[in-house]
C-alpha cells in the first residue's frame, strides 16, 4: 500500500492546530473562525476605530471577541464570571485581522459575566490599559 506522505502530513498538522485551541486554561472552550470586522457590544477605546470588540451572546452562553485591524496587535478580553469567584480570566484573539474568537462559556443559567476588551501583544501577554473598553455586565439568563 502506498502512502501518501503529504497528505499525512497536513492531517496531523490539522490536528494540532485544533488541538492547540481547544485545549483552554480555563473550563471554557474555543474555536477561531474569520467572519471578518465587526464592531461588538464593546469596542477598544480608540476614538476613531474599533481595533478589537466583543460581545457576550445569551444563546449558548458565548463571549466572541474580534480583531478588527491589521495592526499587528493581538485583541484581549479580560472577564469575570459568577462561578469563577473573583478569578480574573483573560483570553486572547491572536490569530490576526479578521477573526473571531468564540469563547464557550457553559455559565449556570443564574449566572453573570462582566468583561472589557483590550488591545496588546500575545507573545509577552501584556496590554495597553489605555486601550481598554469599559467594564459590561451581562446576565446569563
Amino acid at each position: 500500500m502506498k502512502k501518501h506522505p503529504k497528505l499525512i502530513g497536513a492531517v496531523a498538522a490539522g490536528m494540532l492546530a485544533v488541538l492547540a485551541v481547544a485545549t483552554p486554561a480555563s473550563a471554557s472552550t474555543y474555536t477561531v473562525t474569520y467572519p471578518g470586522p465587526h464592531a461588538g457590544d464593546l469596542c477598544t477605546d480608540e476614538p476613531n476605530y474599533c481595533d478589537g470588540s466583543a460581545s457576550f451572546v445569551r444563546d449558548g452562553d458565548h463571549l466572541l471577541v474580534w480583531d478588527n485591524n491589521a495592526d499587528g496587535h493581538s485583541v484581549m478580553v479580560m472577564y469575570y464570571r459568577s462561578d469563577s469567584g473573583n478569578t480574573l480570566i483573560k483570553d486572547w484573539n491572536h490569530y490576526e485581522y479578521g477573526s473571531r474568537l468564540d469563547i464557550n462559556m457553559d455559565l449556570p443559567e443564574s449566572g453573570w459575566i462582566e468583561y472589557r476588551v483590550c488591545l496588546g501583544e500575545y507573545g509577552p501577554r501584556t496590554y495597553d490599559m489605555n486601550s481598554c473598553s469599559g467594564w459590561k455586565r451581562e446576565s446569563a439568563a
